[in-house]
């Protein structure tokens, strides 16, 4: 604990799924409980929470295998009229603080909540349940339809929608709650150390999730058929543009071992 390096931010950022971290280019008690939680959880080794060349092959091993698809990069884009932007917007308005109303339209989508994204999609896959379905709504420039109605989508957040066997959980049904606060729960909370609104700084946070039972919304805070994650309570430091990626190179990068052996 305390070693400082940029090959330390990397795991730190590439194992953000596995317990939750920001990244910081420091090996802290974070560090080395999200090495052990990828240990018990990928590996399926003995948790030392050290980082040897097994550590470091496993890393690249999971990237590869949990890749994000063709598919899912397509629906992470921005969705704006006329395609007004690249699909990551265009750099327009002031970075500013507090982030839950920062107009600034960050260079892409923070690299530490795709592979968030990535570990969920690990950790569904060990049950036949519940599966990611489609992103419903990643990047949002100044120019989309909804995109003067938030900040935490230009860069920070992703809406996930999620199947429950052959059922589709959509549309507006109370009916949909209950399997969406399991997967919230069971998932999201349980590996990812998410917390359910915006309490604490430097995690994951998911919306709160409700419908009143005749269908009608609680109020607009509350999501009723996706999951809403994003990292709009990581400090300033850990939302430089150099943290946001929009393609497979720009999130994946090189291999660790490639890295380590430079």
């Amino acid at each position: 604990k305390g070693d400082k390096d940029e090959i330390i931010r990397e795991i730190n950022i590439r194992l953000a799924g596995f317990g939750g971290n920001v990244p910081t280019d420091e090996f802290t008690e974070r560090t080395e409980n999200m090495i052990k939680q990828f240990q018990r959880d990928y590996m399926q080794v003995k948790e030392t929470g050290v980082v040897d060349m097994n550590v470091i092959k496993a890393i690249d091993e999971f990237q590869e295998e949990y890749a994000i698809s063709n598919t899912i990069w397509l629906q992470l884009k921005c969705r704006c009229s006329a395609k007004k932007c690249n699909g990551f917007g265009n750099g327009l308005g002031k970075n500013t603080s507090p982030e839950q109303s920062n107009p600034y339209e960050y260079p892409g989508l923070h690299r530490s909540l795709l592979f968030g994204f990535c570990a969920i999609n690990f950790y569904l896959g060990r049950q036949n349940v519940y599966r990611v379905r489609e992103v419903s709504s990643g990047y949002r420039c100044s120019q989309h339809p909804q995109g003067k109605t938030t900040s935490n989508h230009r860069g920070k957040a992703l809406d996930i929608q999620f199947n429950k066997g052959t059922w589709e959980i959509r549309l507006r049904k109370y009916k949909n709650i209950e399997p969406l606060k399991y997967i919230r729960d069971n998932f999201f909370v349980t590996y990812l150390n998410a917390q359910r609104k915006w309490s604490n700084i430097n995690l994951f946070t998911t919306e709160p999730i409700g419908l009143n039972p005749d269908d009608s919304i609680i109020d607009k805070k509350h999501t009723y058929s996706w999951i809403h994650m994003d990292v709009r309570t990581f400090e300033k430091q850990y939302l430089l543009d150099e943290y946001f990626c929009t393609d497979a190179t720009t999130l994946n990068k090189e291999k660790l071992i490639t890295l380590i052996n430079k």
